[in-house]
């Protein structure tokens, strides 16, 4: 049996986050994982702690999650919650590979200014390090049937092995794919004959079945960054979910380079799929 590992705080946008993983486990016959991360060894070892309250702690939890599970819209879903007793938002992306995960869900409030720069949010950290598909969702009001995926990519051939995960998950999801080109000012601009070029070495390499007509079919918007590209095509288009290829960078490489995708998933309204490289 397929399953979907939902990471959740019991915050508003975590049960955003459940929702959406509802009704794509109900699409796909799917059961729930769902984990909270605790922090109770870290609580264990401060002195104002005591076992006690670690046990209760965990009780609390418990009860939580026995309410949660008999929310309407989860009837007719198994759901495994799964209690983890230390803070390592990095281990979700080990658990999910364990678990045969198709798909991980999580909800994301984004994070801005110094924050982001030093911290980070714990969806980004998850979306770094993942190498299950990761479905960022966030609190608003929307209706979750994707039909539309819009799928922001240099096509680079780096990019072939996301491509193929991203249509297995546009297929599970019952949506079509959509490409988008961004085409950036300065070093990085491509003339239409250079795009072209990069992408019949790209559809050629991922063996699609009519390389001409899908060059036809990327659609190429000019920006100043890939982020703001992506974020405004996907809005005059009406799409569904913004797609795109992680590099999964860490360290001080992600500190200078940044990551796009990371940026999209905090900074986008609409859903955002990423699937690393």
């Amino acid at each position: 049996m397929k399953s979907i590992l939902i990471p959740i705080d019991f915050s508003k946008t975590s049960h955003k986050a459940l929702k959406v993983g509802a009704t794509i486990a109900k699409r796909i016959n799917a059961k729930i994982n769902l984990i909270h991360m605790a922090g109770l060894e870290e609580g264990l070892n401060d002195k104002n702690n005591s076992f006690e309250q670690a046990i209760y702690y965990s009780k609390v939890i418990g009860q939580k999650f026995e309410e949660l599970i008999k929310e309407p819209y989860l009837e007719g879903i198994i759901v495994e919650p799964l209690l983890k007793k230390h803070l390592d938002f990095k281990e979700i992306s080990d658990l999910a590979l364990e678990m045969k995960a198709v798909l991980i869900v999580m909800g994301s409030n984004g994070s801005k200014g110094l924050t982001e720069i030093i911290k980070g949010s714990n969806t980004e950290k998850v979306v770094r390090h993942s190498e299950t598909p990761v479905l960022v969702v966030k609190d608003n009001e929307i209706n979750f049937a994707p039909e539309r995926i819009l799928f922001v990519s240099d096509f680079n051939v780096e990019t072939v092995k996301a491509y193929h995960r991203m249509i297995e998950v546009a297929t599970m999801l019952n949506a079509r794919i959509e490409f988008l080109y961004v085409n950036l000012p300065g070093d990085q601009f491509k003339s239409t004959g250079e795009m072209d070029e990069i992408l019949l070495e790209f559809f050629r390499k991922v063996k699609h079945p009519d390389v001409v007509n899908a060059i036809k079919t990327v659609n190429r918007y000019a920006d100043y960054s890939v982020e703001q590209g992506a974020m405004n095509f996907a809005s005059l288009a009406a799409a569904d979910i913004i797609a795109i290829p992680t590099h999964g960078r860490t360290g001080i490489s992600h500190l200078l380079k940044g990551s796009i995708s990371e940026d999209i998933a905090n900074h986008a309204v609409m859903p955002v799929l990423t699937v690393k490289m």
